[in-house]
């Protein structure tokens, strides 16, 4: 059961760096239907929001190689409501 639990946070881990690696590369591109570019708050909300998922990404890959299991669930739970709050706040920008 241990492993099962590595292996998802490892997954975890390397979806959420790489969120915030996407969302810092494009501060100045447009992606999907965004256009930061010609928004320059969205494309402060991209480097905040790309700098915050990476550093629970980080936290998350060092919580795994640690192996506490409370701290894991507390990063995943953290991570899940930062995204959702993204979501939210990025649907002003439509």
């Amino acid at each position: 059961m241990k492993i099962l639990a590595i292996i998802l946070l490892i997954i975890v881990s390397s979806i959420l760096l790489f969120m915030g690696g996407y969302l810092l590369g494009h501060q100045r591109k447009p992606f999907l239907v965004f256009h930061p570019e010609s928004t320059p708050t969205l494309g402060g909300v991209l480097k905040i929001c790309g700098l915050i998922l990476l550093a629970l990404g980080a936290l998350s890959l060092f919580i795994t190689i640690i192996g506490q299991i409370l701290w894991a669930l507390l990063i995943v739970l953290c991570a899940a409501f930062f995204v959702s709050i993204l979501s939210f706040i990025m649907l002003t920008y439509l």
